[in-house]
């Protein structure tokens, strides 16, 4: 917690001190009375807003965390990440200067620039990408799926955050509506439905039970679905939210599988459907029970299991011999860059499955980059996501 509050302390510290520094570079000519109060009005305002916004996540106060904060927290750093890059780049002028007989401004050109271009990206990230919906499709082989289910769909959603679409049903009806065009066989929505509370659910939860599929609609449960960001009055207050989330996903005609698993069958042949619940890492407890869902983790049934947490990954493979593992959880960070087959974010450093497809041997495991926002609504590169999961049947006969 003091590691956290110093931290924010050194953020604001370095705000002030690069409104100081960029303000200084602007010829005097353009620094009259009225634009100097504006700038320090202007600044003076954001500096309000994120002392607000540390205050709120100390507090944990689910009513204004639940409606502002994450355009708080997008507005602080649309203004301040482009002033923040402009002073680690332009100050490298005055080191040139040491060799040379006066200053020279190509650094501080490239910092307008590059600053500039980040604004340009988080303003397109909150603007157009949070809801630029995008379907990938992948295809899984294995000589372990039954004949009868090659060409066997699964749609994929997950970390839906719901409360980070401020009642926008338009994008969930569209999501929806895509859905259901693929004419999926199954559907899996691997957790976070929601960020903070139940509720969160109401406003588009007509939509959402439309979500069709021929053999059912499976969910289990992200960190964000306990109510754990939430500070609740009493512990019975945070199992009554815990306990209308289930039984929204129920009236939605949603199979939730908390370590448990249903069976799937067509015509003679038979796949199995695992849901945990989530695998959390500290401070959170690891609710998910891969033995208590499923008792023969190594039969020879083919096996889908849902788990939020793709670090959950290395159990199942270390101790089952699951085929196909689908996880959500990291948004990859909701930025990423793609070059050719190469994908790079930052979420790659906090764990080595975090976006897309990874095989081992015949097990796989994707991870989806999720629908909604947290922390604050921004997506660029990391664009919502319906993954299209093509199970085939591999003949090697």
């Amino acid at each position: 917690m003091r590691i956290s509050l110093l931290l924010s302390i050194l953020l604001l510290v370095i705000n002030i001190l690069s409104d100081i520094y960029i303000i200084r570079q602007i010829p005097k000519r353009f620094l009259t009375l009225l634009s100097r109060t504006l700038i320090w009005c202007t600044n003076t305002i954001i500096y309000l807003i994120f002392v607000i916004f540390v205050w709120l996540v100390y507090t944990k106060d689910a009513q204004f965390i639940g409606r502002n904060i994450e355009m708080m927290v997008f507005l602080f750093m649309f203004i301040s990440l482009p002033k923040i890059i402009f002073i680690i780049i332009s100050p490298i002028d005055y080191i040139i200067k040491l060799f040379t007989s006066k200053r020279r401004y190509i650094f501080t050109a490239i910092a307008t620039l590059v600053s500039i271009l980040v604004a340009i990206i988080l303003l397109y990230g909150m603007a157009v990408g949070r809801k630029k919906l995008v379907c990938n499709n992948v295809e899984i082989e294995s000589e372990q799926l039954p004949k009868e289910f090659d060409g066997f769909k699964v749609v994929q959603i997950s970390d839906l955050h719901l409360k980070s679409f401020y009642g926008d049903t338009a994008f969930i009806s569209q999501m929806v509506k895509t859905i259901n065009a693929i004419n999926p066989d199954m559907v899996a929505i691997t957790g976070d439905l929601v960020s903070l509370s139940a509720d969160e659910i109401l406003p588009y939860k007509s939509w959402l039970s439309q979500i069709e599929a021929k053999h059912g609609v499976y969910s289990v449960f992200g960190n964000h679905d306990y109510g754990d960001y939430v500070k609740w009055n009493t512990m019975d207050d945070k199992q009554i939210n815990m306990q209308k989330l289930k039984t929204y996903q129920k009236e939605m005609g949603w199979s939730m599988l908390n370590n448990e698993y249903e069976n799937i069958i067509k015509g003679e042949d038979t796949i199995v459907v695992i849901g945990v619940e989530n695998w959390g890492n500290p401070p959170f407890p690891k609710y998910g029970n891969l033995k208590n869902s499923y008792a023969e983790l190594k039969d020879n049934k083919y096996k889908i299991l849902l788990s939020h947490n793709p670090e959950h990954w290395q159990q199942v493979l270390d101790e089952t011999n699951i085929n196909l593992t689908l996880s959500g959880h990291t948004h990859a960070m909701q930025l990423k860059f793609t070059c050719g087959n190469n994908q790079y974010s930052l979420a790659s450093l906090r764990g080595e499955w975090w976006s897309g497809l990874y095989k081992r041997g015949e097990q796989s495991l994707y991870v989806n980059d999720g629908i909604g926002c947290t922390l604050f609504t921004f997506r660029f590169g990391a664009y919502p996501e319906i993954t299209v999961i093509t199970l085939k049947h591999k003949n090697n006969e």
